[in-house]
Protein backbone atom coordinates (compact mmCIF):
# COMPACT_ATOMS: atom_id res chain seq x y z
CA UNK A 1 0.00 0.00 0.00
CA UNK A 2 2.78 2.38 1.27
CA UNK A 3 4.35 1.83 -2.63
CA UNK A 4 2.00 2.72 -4.11
CA UNK A 5 1.43 6.16 -2.14
CA UNK A 6 4.64 6.38 -3.07
CA UNK A 7 4.50 5.68 -6.76
CA UNK A 8 1.27 7.98 -7.10
CA UNK A 9 2.98 10.87 -5.36
CA UNK A 10 6.01 10.82 -7.88
CA UNK A 11 4.14 10.82 -10.40
CA UNK A 12 1.63 13.60 -9.63
CA UNK A 13 5.83 15.30 -8.90
CA UNK A 14 6.62 14.50 -11.87
CA UNK A 15 3.40 16.15 -13.53
CA UNK A 16 3.65 19.11 -11.85
CA UNK A 17 7.15 19.78 -12.38
CA UNK A 18 6.82 18.66 -16.49
CA UNK A 19 3.79 21.92 -16.29
CA UNK A 20 5.89 24.50 -14.66
CA UNK A 21 8.60 23.33 -17.02
CA UNK A 22 6.67 24.31 -19.91
CA UNK A 23 4.94 27.07 -18.19
CA UNK A 24 8.47 28.57 -17.82
CA UNK A 25 9.09 27.90 -21.63
CA UNK A 26 6.41 29.39 -22.62
CA UNK A 27 6.75 32.70 -20.61
CA UNK A 28 10.19 32.69 -21.23
CA UNK A 29 9.46 33.15 -24.98
CA UNK A 30 6.02 33.92 -25.47
CA UNK A 31 6.64 37.69 -26.41
CA UNK A 32 9.03 36.16 -29.55
CA UNK A 33 7.56 37.12 -33.15
CA UNK A 34 9.20 35.71 -36.50
CA UNK A 35 9.93 37.72 -39.61
CA UNK A 36 7.24 35.49 -41.89
CA UNK A 37 4.45 33.87 -40.45
CA UNK A 38 2.01 31.09 -42.17
CA UNK A 39 -1.50 31.50 -40.75
CA UNK A 40 -4.51 29.02 -41.31
CA UNK A 41 -7.92 30.37 -39.99
CA UNK A 42 -11.36 29.15 -40.35
CA UNK A 43 -14.48 31.13 -39.12
CA UNK A 44 -18.53 31.68 -39.74
CA UNK A 45 -18.95 34.45 -42.32
CA UNK A 46 -22.61 36.25 -41.22
CA UNK A 47 -25.42 36.64 -43.91
CA UNK A 48 -25.99 39.86 -45.28
CA UNK A 49 -28.55 41.23 -46.96
CA UNK A 50 -29.38 44.41 -49.71
CA UNK A 51 -32.64 46.18 -50.79
CA UNK A 52 -33.66 46.98 -54.02
CA UNK A 53 -36.73 48.84 -55.86
CA UNK A 54 -39.22 45.94 -55.86
CA UNK A 55 -37.02 43.03 -54.56
CA UNK A 56 -34.28 41.90 -51.97
CA UNK A 57 -31.52 40.13 -52.36
CA UNK A 58 -29.70 38.00 -49.51
CA UNK A 59 -26.53 35.96 -49.15
CA UNK A 60 -27.02 33.04 -46.45
CA UNK A 61 -24.11 33.12 -44.04
CA UNK A 62 -21.44 29.81 -43.81
CA UNK A 63 -18.17 28.89 -43.04
CA UNK A 64 -15.19 30.40 -44.39
CA UNK A 65 -11.65 28.93 -44.61
CA UNK A 66 -8.53 30.40 -45.72
CA UNK A 67 -5.05 31.78 -45.04
CA UNK A 68 -2.31 33.99 -45.03
CA UNK A 69 1.18 34.72 -45.34
CA UNK A 70 2.35 37.40 -42.85
CA UNK A 71 5.39 39.74 -43.69
CA UNK A 72 6.73 41.44 -40.55
CA UNK A 73 8.96 44.69 -40.75
CA UNK A 74 9.36 44.65 -37.33
CA UNK A 75 7.54 44.19 -34.11
CA UNK A 76 4.86 46.97 -35.24
CA UNK A 77 4.06 46.89 -38.89
CA UNK A 78 3.55 43.93 -40.99
CA UNK A 79 2.00 43.23 -44.32
CA UNK A 80 -0.64 40.67 -44.77
CA UNK A 81 -1.34 38.34 -48.03
CA UNK A 82 -4.95 36.54 -47.51
CA UNK A 83 -7.05 34.04 -48.99
CA UNK A 84 -10.34 32.99 -48.16
CA UNK A 85 -13.50 31.09 -49.59
CA UNK A 86 -16.82 30.47 -48.58
CA UNK A 87 -19.69 27.91 -50.72
CA UNK A 88 -22.76 29.49 -49.87
CA UNK A 89 -26.38 29.65 -51.15
CA UNK A 90 -27.73 33.28 -52.23
CA UNK A 91 -31.40 34.28 -53.86
CA UNK A 92 -33.56 36.97 -54.60
CA UNK A 93 -36.86 37.77 -53.04
CA UNK A 94 -39.83 40.07 -53.85
CA UNK A 95 -41.49 42.03 -50.81
CA UNK A 96 -44.22 40.75 -49.19
CA UNK A 97 -46.19 38.71 -46.43
CA UNK A 98 -44.83 35.07 -47.83
CA UNK A 99 -41.42 36.58 -48.48
CA UNK A 100 -40.71 33.44 -51.37
CA UNK A 101 -37.64 33.58 -53.07
CA UNK A 102 -37.76 34.85 -56.70
CA UNK A 103 -34.66 32.88 -57.36
CA UNK A 104 -32.02 31.39 -55.33
CA UNK A 105 -28.73 29.78 -56.64
CA UNK A 106 -25.57 28.37 -54.84
CA UNK A 107 -22.52 31.02 -54.39
CA UNK A 108 -18.74 30.92 -53.88
CA UNK A 109 -16.87 33.97 -53.22
CA UNK A 110 -13.09 33.81 -53.22
CA UNK A 111 -11.10 36.90 -51.57
CA UNK A 112 -7.69 37.39 -52.48
CA UNK A 113 -6.57 40.50 -50.37
CA UNK A 114 -3.64 42.43 -49.79
CA UNK A 115 -2.73 45.05 -46.97
CA UNK A 116 -0.72 46.95 -44.12
CA UNK A 117 -1.12 45.07 -40.25
CA UNK A 118 -0.51 47.10 -37.32
CA UNK A 119 0.39 45.65 -33.88
CA UNK A 120 0.44 47.42 -30.53
CA UNK A 121 3.37 45.85 -28.36
CA UNK A 122 1.88 45.09 -24.64
CA UNK A 123 5.04 45.09 -22.49
CA UNK A 124 5.46 41.74 -20.72
CA UNK A 125 2.77 39.98 -22.52
CA UNK A 126 1.89 37.07 -25.15
CA UNK A 127 -0.64 39.16 -25.99
CA UNK A 128 0.01 41.70 -29.38
CA UNK A 129 -3.67 42.97 -30.38
CA UNK A 130 -3.26 44.25 -34.27
CA UNK A 131 -5.72 46.04 -36.65
CA UNK A 132 -5.44 45.88 -40.69
CA UNK A 133 -6.47 47.57 -43.88
CA UNK A 134 -7.24 44.93 -46.78
CA UNK A 135 -7.76 45.80 -50.56
CA UNK A 136 -7.60 43.28 -53.17
CA UNK A 137 -10.36 41.08 -55.33
CA UNK A 138 -13.65 39.32 -54.59
CA UNK A 139 -14.56 36.58 -57.31
CA UNK A 140 -18.16 35.55 -57.39
CA UNK A 141 -19.04 32.37 -59.40
CA UNK A 142 -22.87 31.25 -58.86
CA UNK A 143 -23.99 27.89 -59.31
CA UNK A 144 -26.58 28.21 -62.28
CA UNK A 145 -25.29 27.16 -65.68
CA UNK A 146 -24.15 29.18 -68.54
CA UNK A 147 -23.47 32.04 -65.72
CA UNK A 148 -19.60 33.71 -65.84
CA UNK A 149 -17.61 34.71 -62.43
CA UNK A 150 -17.90 38.29 -61.74
CA UNK A 151 -14.79 39.94 -59.99
CA UNK A 152 -15.21 42.88 -57.85
CA UNK A 153 -12.49 45.49 -56.32
CA UNK A 154 -12.90 44.84 -52.80
CA UNK A 155 -11.51 46.85 -49.61
CA UNK A 156 -11.54 45.66 -46.00
CA UNK A 157 -11.05 45.93 -42.54
CA UNK A 158 -9.72 43.91 -39.56
CA UNK A 159 -8.93 43.88 -36.10
CA UNK A 160 -7.93 40.90 -33.52
CA UNK A 161 -5.27 40.05 -31.19
CA UNK A 162 -2.44 37.10 -31.63
CA UNK A 163 -1.54 35.17 -28.67
CA UNK A 164 1.98 33.14 -28.88
CA UNK A 165 2.86 30.76 -26.88
CA UNK A 166 6.27 30.57 -27.87
CA UNK A 167 8.54 31.59 -30.79
CA UNK A 168 6.55 30.10 -33.55
CA UNK A 169 3.57 28.76 -32.44
CA UNK A 170 0.56 31.16 -31.16
CA UNK A 171 -2.99 31.69 -31.79
CA UNK A 172 -5.15 34.24 -33.66
CA UNK A 173 -8.71 35.67 -32.95
CA UNK A 174 -9.78 38.66 -35.43
CA UNK A 175 -12.95 39.88 -36.77
CA UNK A 176 -12.92 40.82 -40.57
CA UNK A 177 -15.03 42.90 -43.12
CA UNK A 178 -14.54 43.04 -46.97
CA UNK A 179 -16.98 45.31 -48.87
CA UNK A 180 -17.06 44.89 -52.59
CA UNK A 181 -16.90 48.54 -54.39
CA UNK A 182 -19.56 48.29 -57.19
CA UNK A 183 -20.31 50.91 -59.72
CA UNK A 184 -23.25 52.00 -61.09
CA UNK A 185 -25.41 49.62 -62.86
CA UNK A 186 -23.50 46.45 -61.60
CA UNK A 187 -24.39 43.40 -59.81
CA UNK A 188 -23.89 39.88 -59.68
CA UNK A 189 -26.06 36.91 -60.44
CA UNK A 190 -27.26 34.97 -57.81
CA UNK A 191 -28.92 32.40 -59.35
CA UNK A 192 -31.56 30.91 -61.29
CA UNK A 193 -34.99 28.99 -60.71
CA UNK A 194 -36.50 26.53 -63.03
CA UNK A 195 -37.94 29.73 -65.44
CA UNK A 196 -34.48 31.28 -66.15
CA UNK A 197 -34.87 34.25 -64.27
CA UNK A 198 -31.93 35.67 -62.94
CA UNK A 199 -31.84 38.57 -60.07
CA UNK A 200 -29.06 40.67 -59.42
CA UNK A 201 -28.01 42.73 -57.14
CA UNK A 202 -25.11 44.54 -55.64
CA UNK A 203 -23.55 46.82 -52.38
CA UNK A 204 -22.99 43.49 -50.51
CA UNK A 205 -20.99 43.52 -47.03
CA UNK A 206 -19.31 40.63 -45.57
CA UNK A 207 -18.11 40.35 -42.00
CA UNK A 208 -16.73 37.58 -40.45
CA UNK A 209 -15.36 35.95 -37.20
CA UNK A 210 -12.25 33.98 -37.60
CA UNK A 211 -9.63 32.08 -35.47
CA UNK A 212 -6.64 30.27 -36.51
CA UNK A 213 -3.29 29.25 -35.92
CA UNK A 214 0.12 31.40 -35.72
CA UNK A 215 3.32 29.37 -37.60
CA UNK A 216 6.26 31.66 -37.80
CA UNK A 217 9.16 30.35 -40.32
CA UNK A 218 12.92 32.25 -39.98
CA UNK A 219 14.38 34.27 -37.75
CA UNK A 220 12.98 35.81 -34.73
CA UNK A 221 12.57 39.78 -34.91
CA UNK A 222 14.83 41.42 -32.42
CA UNK A 223 12.87 42.58 -29.29
CA UNK A 224 12.17 46.86 -29.42
CA UNK A 225 14.42 49.13 -27.51
CA UNK A 226 12.95 52.41 -26.79
CA UNK A 227 15.07 55.49 -28.53
CA UNK A 228 17.47 56.79 -25.97
CA UNK A 229 16.37 60.11 -24.62
CA UNK A 230 19.07 63.10 -25.41
CA UNK A 231 18.96 66.01 -23.61
CA UNK A 232 19.63 69.18 -25.49
CA UNK A 233 20.63 71.99 -24.14
CA UNK A 234 18.07 75.40 -23.76
CA UNK A 235 18.23 77.87 -25.56
CA UNK A 236 18.78 80.79 -23.88
CA UNK A 237 18.15 84.78 -26.03
CA UNK A 238 21.26 86.43 -25.57
CA UNK A 239 20.34 90.53 -23.95
CA UNK A 240 23.17 93.27 -25.05
CA UNK A 241 23.96 95.40 -21.80
CA UNK A 242 22.43 98.31 -21.36
CA UNK A 243 23.91 101.26 -22.17
CA UNK A 244 23.73 104.21 -19.79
Amino acid sequence: MSYLLTTKTEYNMKKWMLTLCAIAVFATASFAQAYVEILPSVGYTFSDRVNDYNTYGKIDGSVNYGGSMMFNINRRVGFELMYNHMSTTSAAYYYGPQEAPLTKGNLSIDNIMFGPVGYFNVPGSPVRPFIGGLLGASIYSPGGYGYSNDTKFTVGAELGTNVYLNPWFGLRFKAQVLAPVDGSGQGFYVGNNNNNTVAQYSGVLQFSLNAGVVIGLGRIMPELRPRPHVQRPRYRRYYAPYRY
